[in-house]
């Protein structure tokens, strides 16, 4: 059995001549090879959220000598790291990859052989990032640099909330003021042990 896969891709505009997420042409692309339109699954969300009910439920129907058909490699894995790990699945449960554009089939020595490179070169990118982080946190420190998230607003900024505050802005203005979210505002407050009983009576 055949079966397709096709995950949102932003290639299409609307009539407002904008950009919209669709699996128009990869659809197309898998009922023109073949597949049964019953047998196609998709995913409408982008490819950084974990969760993916339609290639879950593609696992679970496929089976010993199944094929599964996609449009591209990237529309099946979230990452290299991520489709080898989906293929490895696969692989062990006797069903074939097979991709349209990258002319890829894992039924076959070659498409095999081109994961295993393909997961080389995923562990190698995973060790050059561990060396460029570990340097860059290594240069920061030799700096004097702060390691860690950067404060949303800078002392002066800070220092400019508490007198607002005092002075009568509420919360929700101050961070419409300074762009940020009502919790930095929060925090910036208690950090500067100021509360709600902090203001002068009038």
């Amino acid at each position: 059995m055949i079966y397709g896969y096709c995950r949102v891709s932003t290639h299409k505009k609307d009539e407002n001549g904008e950009y919209v997420q669709t699996t128009d042409l990869q659809r197309d692309a898998l009922l023109s090879a073949g597949v049964d339109a019953r047998n196609i699954y998709e995913d409408r969300i982008s490819g950084t959220t974990a969760s993916r009910p339609g290639l879950d439920e593609l696992l679970s129907h496929v089976q010993d000598g199944d094929t599964v058909l996609v449009w591209k490699l990237d529309r099946l894995g979230r990452s290299t790291r991520n489709l080898l790990e989906l293929a490895e699945n696969l692989k062990s449960k006797g069903v074939n990859i097979r991709s349209l554009q990258d002319g890829i089939d894992t039924s076959g020595k070659f498409g095999s052989f081109l994961l295993t490179i393909l997961g080389a070169c995923a562990e190698l990118e995973r060790e050059n990032i561990r060396e460029r982080v570990t340097a860059g946190i290594a240069t920061a420190v030799a700096n004097g640099g702060r390691i860690g998230r950067r404060k949303a607003l800078n002392p002066y900024a800070r220092q400019e909330v508490v007198s607002a505050f005092l002075t009568g802005k509420t919360i929700s203005q101050l961070a419409k003021i300074h762009r940020v979210g009502r919790a930095t505002i929060h925090r910036v407050l208690t950090e500067a042990g100021v509360s709600a009983s902090s203001r002068p009576v009038m």
